[in-house]
């Protein structure tokens, strides 16, 4: 024992020594904010329990926020990154210093719930409308609804703003209004309640509703924690679409719902979700347009103002794939 104690003592007392010299640095957690637990965030949770970060070396814990808060989180730089691409892209309209690194679910999985009575779209003229609130992503997919089947979504329709889906299916049952955007499982609810479904958006027109969202000084001085961040990401979108069975059991873990709930959520959402994070400068255009419905604002803002999608460029070209 005391042949084993000389020897190391010395030994200790050198790591001792070295500890001081070098204190122990911390692995970093980085933040993720996401608005629910739900199909429209899936690949957050997919990374996650597949372990794709971990992969990357990342220490990575998802936040449930509402979408101002996270903004504002994010802009102190009290989040890391941002899920929920509308909120971003109208918070870079208004100044902040946020930009999105590359897209994650290139069409919307809303669907517009109706009264049996209701046959069509354009019955809903002069009719009330349920959204989230005003100059959320929900706002301006039904404006763009509107205006897709001619009518004026300024005058020809009313808005009125009920918050979270179950609210909106809620407002729909109590005849406040007579129809209702919601997001699956939603309409599932709403269908079972005696009312239908009309129509889904992302059957109409491609407009990216989830992205990652990160501040400019981020995207600039960290870049290499931006490039693991997008890559596991990249890897969950494709783990979506390639493996239903799997995507299915991770969202009713996750998102603690019924595996029935979770298998139609996923048949609804899964489709919208992009295999590369990228999307036509086109559909960026009629985001950044149709967002400054609701933000006042006489800045010229471009695409490359708003959208940053080289990390993801390169990460492609790495893996030998075709970048458009």
């Amino acid at each position: 024992m005391n042949f084993r104690t000389r020897i190391l003592g010395p030994f200790a007392l050198n790591l001792i020594l070295l500890a001081l010299m070098f204190p122990r640095v911390e692995a970093k957690t980085i933040y993720i904010g996401v608005s629910n637990p739900d199909m429209s965030f899936l690949s957050g949770g997919v990374a996650q329990y597949q372990g794709y970060f971990k992969d990357e070396g990342l220490d990575v814990e998802i936040l449930q926020m509402n979408a101002n808060v996270s903004i504002a989180a994010l802009a102190a730089g009290n989040l890391d990154y941002n899920l929920i691409l509308q909120s971003v892209v109208t918070a870079n309209l208004r100044g902040l210093p946020l930009k999105v690194a590359g897209i994650l679910i290139e069409r919307p999985n809303h669907v517009v719930v109706v009264s049996p009575t209701i046959q069509k779209f354009t019955d809903l003229k002069g009719k009330k409308i349920a959204i989230s609130s005003f100059g959320s992503l929900v706002d301006i997919l039904a404006r763009l609804t509107a205006a897709h089947f001619k009518l004026d979504p300024k005058s020809d329709v009313q808005y009125v703003a009920a918050g979270s889906s179950s609210a909106r299916v809620a407002q729909r049952q109590a005849g406040v209004v007579q129809a209702a955007f919601v997001t699956p499982p939603g309409n599932l609810r709403a269908e079972a309640a005696g009312f239908k479904s009309l129509l889904t958006v992302g059957d109409l027109f491609a407009f990216p509703v989830n992205g990652i969202g990160l501040h400019e000084q981020k995207l600039k001085n960290q870049r290499d924690e931006v490039k693991k961040v997008t890559r596991a990401l990249l890897r969950a979108n494709r783990f979506i679409l390639d493996n239903p069975k799997g995507a299915i059991k991770i969202l009713a873990d996750w998102g603690r719902s019924k595996p029935e709930v979770a298998e139609e959520a996923y048949k609804f959402t899964a489709k919208n979700y992009s295999r590369n994070l990228l999307v036509s400068k086109a559909t960026l255009e009629n985001v950044i347009e149709s967002t400054r419905w609701n933000v006042e604002t006489k800045k010229k803002v471009t695409v490359d103002d708003v959208f940053d999608f080289s990390l993801v460029r390169e990460i492609l070209k790495e893996m030998g794939e075709t970048v458009r």
